[in-house]
């Protein structure tokens, strides 16, 4: 427990982007309606929505899982944030997620929460365990896509969907572990890029400074 309190840079961004949510929930109505993700809005040049949509939540209930699951993914891979910063994680998957339910998911004409994004980050974070040798990192995998395989076959939980007063949004999780894998094989082939620059340019990996 002691570290789901630490002021470690690595847990720091996790509170401000749980602390924005929190904030953003207490607005009127009037004032979320003009940040949620909404599809005329979007047509009509409103861009910002692209982004905000996924810090707002349809009740409390949402607001909560959403925010246990933004600490749980702090305490498995906050260590991660030497690779990338979670700002710039959060950017990619929201950009992505909303791109694809606009142009794949004409029917969605409005979607808030932070869902999507958070299977984005934790698959994000599993591929980085298995790089890494993490023990688990394949187990965790395998969970999720075991997740979303069952979800785009038995379709939204009906249940769930009561409690958080919205209808639970499974292809926004499909297309945040598609950003999480995108992500990663853009480090990736970007790390391979510099080790490969760095042997052409005649250094030995002995000459190189540490990194992850």
């Amino acid at each position: 427990m002691l570290a789901l309190f630490s002021t470690k840079p690595g847990y720091l961004s996790y509170y401000v982007v749980l602390l924005l949510a929190i904030l953003l929930f207490m607005l009127p109505d009037a004032a979320q309606q003009l940040l949620a993700y909404q599809r005329q809005p979007l047509a009509d040049g409103e861009l910002w929505r692209l982004l905000s949509g996924h810090l707002l939540h349809s009740n409390f209930y949402h607001l909560l899982l959403n925010a246990g699951g933004l600490l749980i993914i702090m305490l498995l891979h906050g260590n991660y944030q030497r690779q990338l910063h979670l700002i710039w994680q959060l950017l990619f998957h929201a950009l992505w997620i909303s791109g694809l339910l606009y142009w794949l998911q004409p029917q969605v004409q409005q979607y808030v929460g932070l869902s999507g994004v958070l299977h984005g980050l934790l698959f994000f974070g599993a591929l980085l365990d298995i790089k890494t040798g993490k023990t688990g990192g394949v187990l965790l995998t395998l969970g999720i896509l075991a997740k979303i395989g069952y979800e785009q076959y038995q379709g939204p939980d009906a249940e769930l969907g009561q409690l958080i007063n919205a209808t639970v949004a499974i292809d926004a999780h499909l297309y945040g572990v598609i950003s999480g894998a995108v992500l990663f094989a853009l480090l990736y082939l970007k790390y391979v890029w510099g080790k490969t620059t760095i042997r052409k340019g005649g250094s030995t990996d002995a000459d190189q400074p540490d990194h992850d």
